[in-house]
C-alpha cells in the first residue's frame, strides 16, 4: 500500500446539543462541554497529533498500533473512517485483529461512548491490552493554549474505587467560573490498572507514539498529580475468530451528584445527533485546522525505536556538586551535565539566553523557542512549556549521505544512545558528541545586542576516510503569541542572498518586521518553507520524511504552502580528520531594510565569532563584579554568577522562561529585580526606576504589567505594586546619594478607570501632557496608600503581593497587615526625604499616618504568637490561630522584622512561630503559609484554585522564603540565617541522584516555588522568571555578609554569620572598572555579629554603634584591603577614619592581617 493513498482526509462532529466531539479521519481531535475544553487538542494542520486515544498490544509479541492512525502512524492492512447519523466509525485491520471503534455521545447525557469490537482474524490465541489516553482540561481552550503548566495546577483526580472509574475536577480559581466534573471508566467490568499522572505515562522526553506506559503497567497514580490525564487499561485473551466488544465512557457534569447519575445510568446506544456546538475560541481553531489542512499525501509512517542503553556512560566526576547527572566547572561559571535517550534530567534543565532585544530558551535535550522584541507577543518559534514531552519547533540535523543514516547534533529530536555532554553558561549553552564518526559541537549565543540567535556547529571527521553529510536546520513559524492566530497571514519567500524569510503582516505592532533564516560559512544547497513537505504529513521532528529525499523541494511562499516554516539544507564534505565550521543565524529585523543589512552584516563567520566573544566579555564582565568566598561553597557559586546571570537575562531582559512566557515588565517585579542588579547595574536601576514612573496613572495607580512597545497591559486594584516605586527609590538614593534623581521629570499615563466591581481590565494607555518630578510620582503613590479600614489597617484591595489573595478585600474593606508593615518601611524612609526636601505637608501626614500605623499593627494586626496576614471584607482575620487553613503566614511575621515596627520581644515571638509552624528543615523548605487552603468556608482568592501545597498555597515562594531569612539576619540570628540560605539554594537540593529525583529541577538557579504537601514535597516549581533570585543575592550580600554603599561615598560591612564561620573574603570591582576592594572579614571569636576592629589599607575606619563599619569608597584605579574583625567592640581612638582621606600611619595589629584563605580551608 502506498503511503499517499492510507486514507483520506475528512472530519467528524458528535453532539448531543451540550457535549460535542471532533473527530479527524487520523483519529485526533477533542470533547468540550459549552466553554470548557474537556480533553486537549491543538489547531496543527500538518501533525494532527492531539487526540483522546486507544492503544491495542499484542503481549505475546509486543507489537502495538492504535485503533486510529495516530498517533503510533503505523501502516495498517485496512483502514476506514465513515460517519453514520451520530456515529463515527473507525475499522482497522493489523497484525490479524480487526479493531471496529464507533465513537458517539449520548443522548441523553453528557458522556461520549467509544465501542470498541476486538476480533481476532488469525489462527492462534492472542492476548491483547486496551489502552486509553486522554489529556484533561476541565478549562477554557484559550485559558489552556494560552498557559498550559498554569492551567494544569488546577486539576485533581481520583480513582472512584466503588465504580471502578477515574474522576476529575478543576479546583476553581473564582465563584464564577464554571464547575468541572469528569469521569472516565470501563461500561462493562473494571479495568485492570489505571493511571492519572501524564509524565508517569508518557514518559520524561518521550512521544504517544511510544509512551513509557506501554513499557509496562499503569501505576494507579491520582491525586494531585500536577499534569492529570485518563488512562484505563483491559487485557483480554481472544481465541482463533473471537471477538470481544467492549464500552469505555467519558462523562461531564456540573456537579458530582449529576456525574454520579451519568455513571449509574444503563449504556445507551442511541447517539446524539444536534449540531456541535463549540466555544468561540474552539470555533476560531476549527476554522484554522480546516482552511490550513494540507493534503493527505506524503503521509509520515516512520517510527522511531528506542535506542538501547549505552555501554557507558560517561560521567565527569571532577565537576564541582556533582549529583550523578551533572555540576558546576572549575570556576563555577558553567553547569555541566550528561544526558542520553535513557538519562534524561526529571524536568528540562534549561538556559535562559538574551539581550535586550532578542533571545532564546534552550533545554538540555536541545528543544529551544526563539524571540524578538516580546518574548509573548513576538514569539519567532513555539513555546511549548510541555515538561514532559518537551517538543521541538527547532531542529537540527545530519545525514550521511552514503548511509542515509540519520543523526541529530543535540539530544533530540532524534533519540540517541550517545551521551551528549551540555554545557549551561552564562549567554550560551553548547551540546557536543561523537556520532557515525563524526565529532559534533553545537553552540548557541545571542550578540550582545543585535536581534540575533547563532547557532556554532563544529564538525570533524574523525575517521580515515571522506566522508560527505546533510546539514539540516529547520524551524517551526509562530510570529505572534499563538502559532494557530498567525498561520492564516503567515508569508515566506527567499532573498537574493539566499536567507529565507517569513513576515506576519497581522502581528500588530509587530507587522512590519521580518524574520531570516541563514547559513553562515556553508553554501545552501536546498530549502523549502512548507512544512508539511519537510515533516512529512502526520509526521513528527523525531523523524521528518524531508530529509530522506536527495534535497529539500524548493517550495517557497505563500502558493507553494498551507504551513509553512523556515528550513535549509548544506552539503558538507569532509576528508579524512578534518573539521568545518559555519553558522546558522535565526534573527528579525524591524522591517525588510533592516533583516536585510542584519544578515549583510553577519555574513561574514568572523563577525558572528566575534559577537560571540563580546557576548561572552559581557557577561564575565558583569558577573565578575562581586565575588564572594566563604565557607558554603555551594552558595558562593551561586553569588559569584548564576543569580545575577538569572537575574538579567531571564527577569530582566527576556522576561521568559520554560515555565511562564510573559514578555511583560511587571510593576512590582521588575523594580525588586533592578534593585538585585545595583551593586552590578546601578544605571540599570535608576533607568528602571523612571521606566517604571512613566507607567503611573495620573490617578496614582499604575500598570500592574505591560506589554512593550505600547505599554499595554492590566489596571487593577492591588494595593502594593505602586509602593515598590518609592521602596526601590529610597533604596537607591540613599545608596547611590544620587539626590537629582527625584527631580528628574516624568510622565503619566491615561487609560480608562475600573468600573465599579471591576478588578482589572486590559487597557491601551496613552501618554498624557502632564509631567511631574519623580518625587511627585513616588509620593502620589504614598499617598493614594494611606488607607485605613476597621482595624486601621491598609486596605488590600484585590491583592497585596500574593495575587492569589485577590478576593479578601474585593469589596473594599478588606484589611492586610502583611502591606500594613511594608508601608510602614517605606514611610520611615520617606519622612526623612520629605524632610530633606522640606514637604511640610506630606511630612506632617507621614509622621502622623506613621505612629498611628504602628499602633493598628501592633494592636489589631497581633494574633498573640505572631502577626495575622489579613482580615477579609467581613472582618474575619486572615493567618490567625483559630483559621482553619492559613493560621500563620511568614510574610507577616518576617516583614514585622524587616520594616522594624515590631518591637524587640514581638519580633522575638513572631519569629519563633514561623520557625516552628512554617519551615521544615527535613523538608527542606521554607512554607508561605500552613495549612494550606483547600476547603474553609473563606474565599481568599484563586490561591485556593490551587491544588494544595502548589505554589502560594501552602508551598515554599522562595521569594517570601528568603524574606524569612533576611528577619533572622536583622536580629542577629546568622547561623541560622545562613544555615536556610543554604537550605533554599538549589544546589543543597540536588546534591546526590536521589535528591535530583526529588528536587528534579535546575539545580544552578532558583526556583519560585518548592512543592509543600505529599506526594510533590520538596519538588521544584516553575525555575528561572522568579525575583527569587535578585532577592537570593541581596539576602546574601546585604543581610548575611553585611556590605552595602552608602550614599556611593562609603562601603558599609554588618556581618551577621554563623558562629562557626571563621569569616568570608568579598571581592568588589567599582563602576570604574579599574578600582578594586578587597574585604576579608576574620572571626577569630566565634561570634555571629559585631566587629571590634575594620581597617582600610592598614588605616582603622569608623565604627558606629550599632557594629556598623564604614569604609570610604575611593575611585582611583587602585586595589585596596579592608580587614574587619569581627567580636566585641574597641573603644574608639582619636585617629579613626571619619573622612574619605586616607593616612599613612599603619596599624601594628597583626590580628587585623589574619590571612581569610587559610581559615576558610
Amino acid at each position: 500500500m502506498e503511503t499517499n493513498t492510507l486514507f483520506p482526509f475528512d472530519t467528524f462532529f458528535c453532539s448531543n446539543g451540550s457535549l460535542s466531539v471532533f473527530l479527524s479521519s487520523s483519529g485526533s481531535g477533542f470533547t468540550s462541554h459549552a466553554s470548557l475544553a474537556l480533553t486537549r487538542w491543538y489547531p496543527d494542520p500538518t501533525c494532527d497529533a492531539d487526540g483522546y486515544y486507544f492503544y491495542l498490544q499484542d503481549l505475546q509479541t509486543e507489537a502495538f498500533w492504535s485503533l486510529g492512525f495516530q498517533p503510533v502512524r503505523s501502516v495498517p492492512d485496512q483502514y476506514e473512517v465513515a460517519q453514520e447519523g451520530g456515529k463515527v466509525r473507525f475499522v482497522r485491520m493489523e497484525k490479524g485483529i480487526r479493531s471496529v471503534m464507533e465513537v458517539w455521545v449520548s443522548e441523553k447525557a453528557d458522556v461520549e461512548i467509544r465501542q470498541i469490537t476486538l476480533e481476532n482474524c488469525t489462527t492462534e490465541s492472542r492476548k491483547l491490552r486496551l489502552t486509553s489516553y486522554a489529556e484533561i482540561v476541565l478549562n477554557s481552550r484559550m485559558g489552556d493554549v494560552g498557559h498550559p503548566a498554569f492551567s494544569k495546577l488546577f486539576v485533581q483526580t481520583a480513582w472512584d474505587a466503588e465504580r471502578g472509574a477515574l474522576i476529575a475536577n478543576r479546583r476553581l480559581r473564582s465563584p464564577a467560573d464554571p464547575p468541572g466534573f469528569m469521569a472516565h471508566w470501563l461500561v462493562d467490568g473494571r479495568p485492570d490498572a489505571w493511571e492519572t499522572d501524564r509524565m508517569r505515562f508518557v514518559g520524561r522526553g518521550r512521544t504517544l507514539q511510544h509512551p513509557q506506559a506501554l513499557d509496562q503497567t499503569l501505576s494507579g497514580t491520582t491525586g494531585n498529580v500536577l499534569d492529570a490525564v485518563f488512562s484505563l487499561q483491559k487485557e483480554v485473551r481472544l481465541e482463533a475468530g473471537e471477538s470481544v466488544t467492549l464500552h469505555f465512557a467519558l462523562a461531564f457534569a456540573k456537579t458530582e451528584e449529576q456525574l454520579h447519575q451519568w455513571m449509574a445510568q444503563p449504556l445507551s446506544l442511541q447517539a446524539g445527533i444536534q449540531p456541535a456546538r463549540f466555544a468561540a475560541d474552539e470555533q476560531e481553531m476549527l476554522a484554522v485546522f480546516l482552511a490550513k489542512t494540507p493534503a493527505n499525501n506524503n503521509i509520515n509512517t516512520r517510527f522511531v525505536p528506542r535506542p538501547s542503553p549505552p555501554e557507558l556512560a560517561i560521567k565527569e566526576t571532577s565537576l564541582l556538586d556533582f549529583n550523578g547527572v551533572g555540576g558546576f566547572s572549575e570556576n563555577g561559571k558553567e553547569y555541566v551535565l550528561y544526558t542520553h535517550a535513557h538519562q534524561k534530567t526529571p524536568l528540562p534543565w534549561t538556559n535562559v539566553v538574551s539581550n535586550d532585544q532578542h533571545g532564546f530558551i534552550i533545554s538540555e535535550s536541545g528543544s529551544a523557542y526563539t524571540w524578538s522584541a516580546n518574548s509573548r507577543e513576538n514569539r519567532l518559534t513555539p513555546w511549548a512549556n510541555d515538561p514532559v514531552m518537551d517538543p521541538f519547533g527547532e531542529a537540527f540535523y545530519l545525514k550521511n549521505r552514503k548511509t542515509n543514516e540519520v543523526i541529530c547534533p543535540l539530544p533530540g529530536p532524534c533519540p540517541s544512545n550517545v551521551p551528549f555532554r551540555v554545557v549551561h553558561g552564562f549567554g550560551y549553552s553548547t551540546f557536543s558528541a561523537v556520532q557515525l564518526g563524526l565529532s559534533h559541537e553545537v553552540t548557541f549565543f545571542v550578540p550582545r545586542t543585535d536581534p540575533l540567535k547563532i547557532a556554532k556547529i563544529c564538525l570533524r571527521n574523525q575517521t580515515k576516510a571522506a566522508q560527505s553529510f546533510s546539514f539540516y536546520a529547520y524551524h517551526e513559524l509562530v510570529m505572534g503569541p499563538y502559532r494557530h492566530t498567525a498561520l492564516p497571514y503567515l508569508q515566506t519567500g527567499q532573498a537574493e542572498n539566499g536567507a529565507l524569510w517569513a513576515e506576519n503582516p497581522r502581528n500588530g505592532e509587530f507587522s512590519a518586521r521580518r524574520s531570516v533564516l541563514q547559513i553562515v560559512g556553508a553554501s545552501v544547497s536546498s530549502v523549502t518553507t512548507d512544512r508539511t513537505a519537510f515533516l512529512g504529513r502526520y509526521g513528527a521532528t523525531d523523524a521528518p520524511e524531508g530529509i530522506w529525499a536527495d534535497h529539500l523541494d524548493q517550495r517557497v511562499g505563500l502558493e507553494n504552502h498551507t504551513d509553512p516554516c523556515l528550513a535549509m539544507e548544506t552539503q558538507i564534505e569532509l576528508p579524512p580528520e578534518t573539521e568545518v565550521t559555519f553558522y546558522v543565524l535565526l534573527g528579525q529585523g524591524e522591517n525588510a531594510s533592516h533583516a536585510q543589512e542584519l544578515m549583510m552584516r553577519y555574513a561574514d563567520p568572523a563577525v558572528c565569532e566575534a559577537a560571540r566573544n563580546e557576548g561572552i566579555a559581557f557577561w564575565q564582565n558583569i558577573t565578575d563584579k562581586i565575588q564572594v568566598k566563604t565557607p558554603d561553597a555551594a552558595l558562593d557559586r551561586m553569588a559569584n554568577g548564576w543569580l545575577v546571570y538569572q537575574n538579567l537575562s531571564c527577569r530582566i531582559m527576556g522576561r521568559s522562561a520554560f515555565y511562564q512566557s510573559g514578555g511583560a515588565y511587571g510593576y512590582r517585579d521588575q523594580l525588586q529585580d533592578t534593585g538585585g542588579m545595583f551593586y552590578h547595574l546601578p544605571e540599570l536601576t535608576r533607568s528602571q526606576i523612571l521606566l517604571h514612573a512613566a507607567h503611573q496613572f495620573e490617578e496614582g495607580d499604575v500598570l500592574h504589567w505591560w506589554h512593550p512597545p505600547l505599554s499595554k497591559g492590566i489596571r487593577t486594584r492591588f494595593s502594593d505594586d505602586l509602593l515598590w516605586l518609592p521602596y526601590i527609590t529610597s533604596f537607591y538614593i540613599n545608596s547611590t546619594g544620587d539626590w537629582a534623581l527625584l527631580d528628574e521629570y516624568v510622565g503619566f499615563k491615561s487609560a480608562v478607570s475600573l468600573k465599579e466591581g471591576e478588578d482589572e481590565a486590559f487597557v491601551f494607555p496613552k501618554d498624557t501632557d502632564k509631567n511631574a518630578s519623580l518625587y511627585e510620582h513616588a509620593c502620589m503613590a504614598i499617598d493614594r496608600s494611606l488607607t485605613k479600614g476597621d482595624h486601621k489597617l491598609p486596605l488590600m484591595g484585590t491583592g497585596d503581593w500574593n495575587d492569589g489573595m485577590n478576593r479578601v478585600g474585593r469589596e473594599g474593606k478588606g484589611e492586610s497587615v502583611w502591606l500594613g508593615f511594608f508601608l510602614y518601611q517605606i514611610l520611615s524612609d520617606w519622612i526623612s526625604i520629605c524632610e530633606k526636601r522640606q514637604d511640610v505637608v506630606r511630612l506632617t501626614r507621614y509622621v502622623s499616618y506613621h505612629k498611628e500605623l504602628y499602633e493598628a499593627l501592633n494592636s489589631t494586626g497581633w494574633d498573640g504568637a505572631w502577626y495575622r496576614r489579613a482580615y477579609y471584607d467581613n472582618g474575619a482575620p486572615l493567618g490567625a490561630s483559630d483559621n482553619d487553613e492559613c493560621r500563620i503566614d511568614t510574610i507577616a511575621q518576617s516583614w514585622a522584622v524587616i520594616s522594624k515596627a515590631a518591637p524587640p520581644d514581638r519580633a522575638r515571638v513572631s519569629l519563633e512561630a514561623m520557625l516552628t509552624h512554617l519551615v521544615s528543615e527535613n523538608e527542606g523548605i521554607i512554607r508561605l503559609l500552613t495549612p494550606a487552603f483547600d476547603r474553609t468556608p473563606h474565599d481568599p482568592g484563586y490561591i485556593k484554585g490551587y491544588l494544595p501545597g502548589v505554589r502560594e498555597n501552602g508551598g515554599q515562594y522562595t521569594h517570601a522564603a528568603l524574606w524569612a531569612v533576611k528577619a533572622l539576619a536583622e536580629v542577629g540570628k546568622g547561623t541560622l540565617a545562613a544555615r536556610l540560605l543554604g537550605m533554599i539554594s538549589p544546589v543543597s537540593h540536588s546534591r546526590t541522584p536521589e535528591e535530583v529525583a526529588r528536587y528534579q529541577t535546575e539545580p544552578y538557579v532558583i526556583a519560585a516555588d518548592v512543592y509543600g504537601v505529599s506526594p510533590h514535597v520538596g519538588r521544584g516549581g516553575w525555575t528561572w522568571y522568579t525575583g527569587s533570585a535578585g532577592w537570593m543575592f541581596r539576602v546574601l550580600l546585604e543581610s548575611v555578609l553585611g556590605f552595602g554603599v552608602q550614599e556611593n561615598q562609603w562601603f558599609t560591612i554588618k556581618p551577621c554569620i554563623p558562629l562557626h564561620w571563621p569569616g568570608f573574603i568579598l571581592q568588589y570591582r567599582c563602576h570604574d572598572n579599574q578600582t578594586h576592594y578587597s574585604i576579608e572579614v576574620v572571626n577569630p571569636e566565634g561570634v555571629e555579629v559585631g566587629i571590634s576592629t575594620a581597617s582600610i589599607d592598614g588605616m582603622p575606619c569608623v565604627i558606629e554603634e550599632d557594629a556598623l563599619a564604614k569604609i570610604p569608597i575611593v575611585t582611583d584605579g587602585k586595589a585596596h584591603h579592608v580587614v574587619i574583625r569581627m567580636g566585641k567592640p574597641i573603644p574608639p581612638t582619636s585617629n579613626l577614619r571619619n573622612g574619605r582621606d586616607h593616612s599613612t600611619e599603619q596599624t601594628k595589629d597583626n590580628t587585623e592581617q589574619v590571612q581569610i584563605s587559610s581559615l576558610l580551608k
